[in-house]
């Protein structure tokens, strides 16, 4: 990351939500290009390898895109963005099966501060999650 360009918050909020889940090297790669930036993160968590993306606007500090393996999150706020992770990957979340119109969706929903926030991807089959999700899926 360039000398001149403060760490983003949501970069150091998804560190130490990875320090918290035991990661033994939990800094993220922080990028930017121009005025937007990433973090990124793979590695072992409890078990699961894992991916992690952060990205964001240098004039929208108060929220970014987290990416959880094939999960996308919109628009979670940076004070939201270390219980968000905790929580998706120590069980405290769920996912559900969706039909919408004329497609099937798994749906992750996890509450962190006082927002929901939901990302889903295609499917019916809980096997094609990353492994993390899949205790997550309900019946």
């Amino acid at each position: 990351m360039a000398e001149t360009a403060p760490r983003p918050p949501a970069s150091a909020e998804l560190e130490a939500a990875l320090r918290s889940l035991g990661v033994a090297d939990p800094a993220p790669r922080d990028r930017w290009e121009a005025d937007a930036w990433v973090a990124d993160w793979d590695g072992d968590v409890h078990g699961h390898d894992v991916y992690v993306l952060v990205m964001g606007a240098r004039n929208h500090p108060g929220s970014a895109r987290l990416m959880l393996d094939e999960f996308t999150f919109e628009d979670v706020r940076t004070e939201d963005m270390a219980e968000l992770v905790r929580k998706a990957f120590t069980g405290d979340a769920r996912v559900t099966r969706r039909r919408a119109l004329l497609s099937r969706q798994l749906v992750l929903d996890v509450r962190a501060g006082s927002h929901t926030y939901s990302a889903s991807v295609s499917g019916d089959s809980v096997d094609d999650l990353s492994t993390w999700a899949r205790p997550l899926a309900t019946p």
